[in-house]
């Protein structure tokens, strides 16, 4: 019997390939959510996009994800590195990831971003096939 079998007969019967690819994407948002948060940080673009491809990276390691992009919004990082104690640490308003996944049939897009009216890291689906 293959891993994935395996891994499908932990879920009840009655759920659907739709359910576990938006499942499986909504378990890859959280986790690079939480792998990031505290994460220090300085304007630095090289150290910045060196952050973004190894937390990308990480995340592609997981079953099922075909893709990830992520972005720290350079902008509103403050440390500028200009003496030892100035840096930054990946915050909330700072993160921004879109995570694509295959399950099956199904395509899932799950995406973080800073919400300004919510004043919140919303995560949500943006695309479903």
């Amino acid at each position: 019997m293959s891993e994935e079998s395996l891994a499908d007969k932990k879920f009840p019967s009655d759920i659907t390939s739709r359910e576990r690819a938006i499942f499986e994407v909504g378990i890859k948002l959280g986790a690079l959510y939480h792998i990031a948060m505290g994460l220090p940080i300085s304007k630095d673009p090289t150290t910045i996009t060196s952050i973004e491809t190894a937390l990308a990276n990480s995340i592609k390691t997981q079953p099922y994800v075909t893709d990830v992009k992520v972005a720290i919004n350079l902008k509103k990082v403050k440390g500028t590195k200009s003496h030892q104690f100035d840096y930054s640490q990946i915050n909330s308003s700072l993160l921004e990831a879109t995570i694509h996944l295959k399950y099956k049939d199904i395509a899932v897009t799950g995406v973080i971003e800073w919400n300004e009216d919510l004043n919140y890291p919303l995560m949500f689906i943006k695309e479903i096939q």
